[in-house]
Order: C-alpha cells, then structure tokens, then sequence
C-alpha cells in the first residue's frame, strides 16, 4: 500500500470502507436528556469517520460545548432511531445549519 493510500488522519485504514450511516455525529447531553434537537449544522472534518454534524438542543453556550462531558459521539444510524426527522437533513453539505421549527415540524435551512 502507498503512502497516499493512508489517511494519517485514522490508524484503521479500513475506515473508508464505512457507510454514511456507520460514521458518527456528537450531539449534546442537554438535546439528549431533553429529547430534542433544535439547532443541528455540518462541518468540513478531516477524519473519514466523522460525518461533521453536531446536533443541539438549540441554547448551548461556549463554555457548556467546550466541556467534553457535555458532548457525546453517538452512530448517525442511533441518532436517526433516536429522532427520524433527522434523516431528513443528513444529505445536506457541509457547512449547512438548520434549525427546528415546532409549527411545521421540519427543520429550516438557515
């Protein structure tokens, strides 16, 4: 195997072999323990087994997202067993936010 077929990024380098569904997210203890999420967005990663979205009850300050035991990885699949109205915005690009809106129960492209 060449050099430039390992992503230095991740040790497994069967990592690429991962479906969309099989990568990870992190959403917060506050959107988990409120079962809701209100405010979700995707970020460029350079780590092939993180799918950039981060998932939020909506009102997480700095100092509470900077707190590791206030973020948790969870598999993109338990997070749309969890909430199936996520499913829909996975398909979004990167540096996409939505956010929740209770009338039409759908989230908002913002």
């Amino acid at each position: 195997m060449s050099n430039k077929d390992y992503d230095e990024n991740w040790d497994d380098l069967s990592i690429r072999e991962f479906s969309d569904m099989q990568k990870y997210a992190f959403v917060t203890q506050r959107a988990i323990d409120n079962n809701y999420v209100g405010f979700c967005y995707r970020e460029h990663t350079e780590i092939k087994i993180d799918s950039g979205w981060r998932f939020m009850y909506g009102d997480e300050d700095e100092d509470y997202l900077d707190n590791p035991e206030n973020v948790i990885v969870r598999d993109l699949s338990d997070l749309i067993e969890w909430k199936p109205e996520l499913k829909d915005v996975l398909s979004a690009q990167f540096n996409s936010e939505f956010e929740w809106n209770p009338d039409k129960e759908v989230f908002d492209k913002i």
